[in-house]
């Protein structure tokens, strides 16, 4: 079928999935450098370099390329992340226990507030 003599389909859901629609593979080409440019930026997202591909090449299609595109994280990475705050929780509260048993109360309270700022200045700043 020629393309200008495709049917127009409705919008995909956002993944390009529909009903009935199933996926098949297509060929694009990429220079080794684009590829590579491609292959970091979804590493940054946390999704396959296809994913990325396929989830921007659906947005310009359909005219939404202004929002990112979504990032998943694996079952593993989110674990990472709870494990780690959990450790640095642990490991704060042990050395706010000791802060103040020394008396370096304001000393602490420092500490808080430059956190908290810093917190604050990052939350404001947004997704990278």
């Amino acid at each position: 079928m020629a393309r200008n003599a495709r049917k127009t389909r409705g919008k995909s859901n956002g993944s390009g999935t529909r009903a009935g629609d199933p996926r098949r593979s297509r060929t694009i080409r990429f220079s080794d450098s684009e590829w590579q440019l491609v292959e970091d930026a979804a590493l940054r997202r946390g999704i396959s370099a296809s994913q990325l591909v396929r989830a921007v090449t659906l947005a310009a299609a359909e005219e939404r390329a202004d929002r990112p595109a979504e990032a998943s994280l694996s079952p593993g990475h989110l674990a990472l992340i709870e494990a780690t705050y959990r450790a640095v929780y642990v490991l704060a509260t042990i050395n706010r226990d000791e802060m103040l048993d020394a008396e370096r109360g304001n000393e602490l309270d420092e500490i808080v507030t430059a956190a908290r700022k810093t917190m604050k200045e990052t939350m404001d700043e947004g997704p990278a």
